[in-house]
């Protein structure tokens, strides 16, 4: 009996410590992974102290994305210091088209200018909040018409988009995030009248410094900070040393952001229609209608839409009819530079 016994436990001794070691090597490997999983857990959230995370509500439904912040509690080390001073400038791409040679940077970087037929009206199609939305800006940038785009700065790859809408030809503004009224929410970076000067000096730069080959600025909401006459007048300094143009979106009445960049010499031009506030094609396209009518009784408009489906889908029925109508589509540097905007411009300088 005892042979028999001693025999199967022989036999059945690699399988138990087989299954021993597999027992062993699990529990080794769930422990591992539970070390890990804590361990990368937090290195995530210390790195997530460097960046905010902000819900883009204007325009879109619910579009989170992720920038970074700058760290309040935290020195920049001595190398980083050194490896910022070393690094070459930012490539500015330029294009043989372009007015490179001469003038300030928002001639300088200028989109080529348009032959405009003589007697023709004028309308500068400026397309806001671009950058976020990947596919929408693609189809905008991709559009046969020289449009002016306005790129929020904290959107993700905005370099390269900003490049590729710089090569197609158009206008560049940084579209700059300003403190609105009520509860709304500008983004990171955003201006703040009610912030202190040395924050907005932060910021000014944050936003001036995510891409190249832009010729001026307009504002992202900002009722509440384009009415703040200080606060406005401290990023006019910057955009006047920088040698950019303005153009301020109206999203209020009571702006000082004309009134500031006229006394600092900026050329600066307002919005007249804001084409898409409506989403619905119907509405669009009799805003453009609107545009159309202003645009011939002064002879020229400045439209503003944003990368809707509904706006794309407008402008590209729209645009083809404007030839028959006697309307020509311009860069805003080009309505800048007409004669009617440089004599009002002039009238300050004199």
């Amino acid at each position: 009996m005892s042979n028999p016994t001693i025999s199967k436990r022989r036999r059945m001794s690699p399988i138990f410590r087989y299954l021993v070691l597999c027992f062993y090597s699990l529990l080794i490997g769930f422990c591992a992974m539970a070390l890990w999983i804590k361990w990368d857990h937090s290195v995530y959230q210390k790195s997530m102290r460097d960046y905010s995370s902000h819900v883009y509500e204007e325009g879109f439904e619910a579009v989170a994305v992720t920038v970074p912040l700058p760290r309040s509690d935290r020195k920049e080390s001595f190398l980083s210091r050194l490896a910022r001073r070393a690094a070459p400038p930012p490539v500015l791409v330029t294009r043989q088209d372009r007015p490179v040679d001469e003038g300030q940077a928002w001639q300088k970087f200028a989109a080529a200018p348009i032959m405009v037929p003589e007697g023709n009206a004028t309308v500068t199609l400026v397309i806001d909040d671009l950058g976020i939305v990947k596919d929408m800006t693609r189809e905008v940038i991709d559009m046969d018409a020289p449009l002016t785009l306005a790129f929020l700065p904290y959107a993700s790859s905005v370099n390269a988009q900003v490049e590729d809408a710089y090569q197609k030809g158009h206008d560049i503004l940084v579209h700059i995030p300003m403190e609105p009224k009520g509860n709304a929410d500008p983004g990171p970076f955003a201006l703040m009248s009610s912030g202190s000067a040395r924050e907005r000096a932060r910021n000014i730069d944050y936003n001036f410094g995510q891409f190249s080959n832009y010729i001026g600025i307009n504002n992202h909401m900002g009722s509440a900070f384009t009415e703040d006459e200080q606060a406005v007048a401290q990023l006019m300094d910057v955009v006047s040393e920088k040698g950019l143009m303005v153009l301020d979106s109206k999203t209020t009445p009571n702006s000082k952001l004309e009134d500031v960049a006229r006394v600092n010499r900026i050329p600066v031009a307002n919005r007249d229609v804001f084409l898409d506030n409506v989403r619905e094609e119907g509405y669009i396209l009799n805003q453009l209608a609107e545009l159309e009518r202003i645009a011939k009784s002064n002879g020229s408009a400045v439209g503003i839409g944003h990368p809707y489906p509904q706006t794309i889908r407008a402008l590209k029925e729209w645009i083809p009819t404007l030839a028959a109508k006697g309307i020509t589509i311009v860069p805003i540097s080009q309505s800048i530079n007409d004669d009617n905007n440089m004599l009002a411009f002039g009238e300050v300088l004199d």
